[in-house]
């Protein structure tokens, strides 16, 4: 099934008889890898009702699809971007949630709240989950008393003093939508950060030099990785290489140095190797990304931020 099939099914789901649920996720480390916690938290049919409302809107929002890559833009208001769940984390916490019970499997005390890295608003049938809204969670998601202030809450038109209280907020955005094992991403920062995307990316980019050594690509790499180092805008840069492959491609890379004698563009070639420089490293990033492009109407070459082929009608 197609994405563009998948959204058109998820946007037909009827909402008005399933049950809401709300769960949240705590992140731990072992061994530098990331595992998850999942607990249900119990929440009232007033908070039931407006959560629902949260996720239909957003499902109703979305108009359009198109694949998750490294350098695509945050998605507009009406589109959204794809990706198979099990290329990442969140197929770990779905593993979690799948098994437990919403009105057994709940939070002993407060402190749990407090450690959650996202919360997910749950919609299930008869069948079992039928969709997952994901959203990470702010640093500041319970609220602490600043000093010097008082927290207040405005009740029955009078202020009652929130010291004892603990105090939280649900937002009316969410960063994931998952559905038949797909995620349709609403934001591309929340997703990456809630789902410790930047580590794959540095696995990436640690894959990606070991090949670059196997076929002695590059003179100088360790520059390189110096640069890149754990940057996640250069290590999205690293990962859009390695996924679209054109170093592995002789002929883009005999037309790669072709070009830049034609052009003055200044890398330097070592007998079939690139040499890494200070001047160049950059550069070298945005070649092999492919991103270097010629405009016909202004006889310039432009380094653009995301590229996507044109594809033309048939006569």
């Amino acid at each position: 099934m197609t994405n563009k099939e998948l959204l058109k099914d998820l946007k037909g789901l009827n909402y008005d008889n399933a049950n809401v649920s709300l769960a949240i996720v705590k992140e731990y480390k072992r061994d530098r890898i990331s595992h998850y916690d999942v607990k249900y938290v119990p929440i009232d049919k007033k908070l039931e009702k407006r959560l629902r409302t949260v996720v239909v809107t957003h499902v109703s929002k979305a108009r359009s699809v198109d694949d998750y890559t490294y350098d695509c833009p945050e998605p507009e208001e009406d589109f959204v971007r794809s990706i198979k769940y099990e290329e990442t984390d969140f197929y770990k916490i779905f593993e979690k949630l799948k098994e437990l019970n919403p009105e057994e499997d709940i939070i002993e005390n407060v402190e749990e709240l407090v450690k959650a890295k996202a919360y997910m608003i749950v919609i299930r049938n008869r069948a079992g989950i039928r969709l997952v809204g994901f959203r990470t969670l702010p640093e500041n998601w319970k609220m602490k008393k600043s000093k010097g202030l008082i927290n207040l809450l405005f009740k029955e038109n009078r202020f009652e003093d929130l010291q004892e209280e603990n105090v939280f907020s649900i937002a009316h955005n969410i960063d994931i939508l998952y559905f038949n094992e797909m995620l349709f991403i609403l934001s591309k920062k929340g997703f990456e950060n809630g789902l410790n995307f930047r580590e794959g990316m540095i696995n990436n980019a640690v894959k990606l030099y070991e090949e670059f050594t196997t076929l002695k690509l590059f003179i100088n790499l360790e520059l390189l990785q110096t640069k890149v180092g754990n940057n996640q805008r250069q290590l999205r840069k690293i990962a859009t290489i390695r996924n679209l492959g054109h170093f592995r491609d002789s002929n883009f890379l005999l037309k790669l140095r072709q070009i830049n004698k034609k052009k003055g563009w200044k890398i330097e070639f070592e007998n079939e190797q690139i040499i890494i420089s200070e001047d160049t490293w950059e550069d070298i990033l945005t070649l092999l990304q492919n991103k270097r492009l010629y405009s016909e109407l202004t006889d310039q070459d432009f380094d653009v931020d995301s590229v996507k082929p044109l594809t033309l009608p048939r006569s």
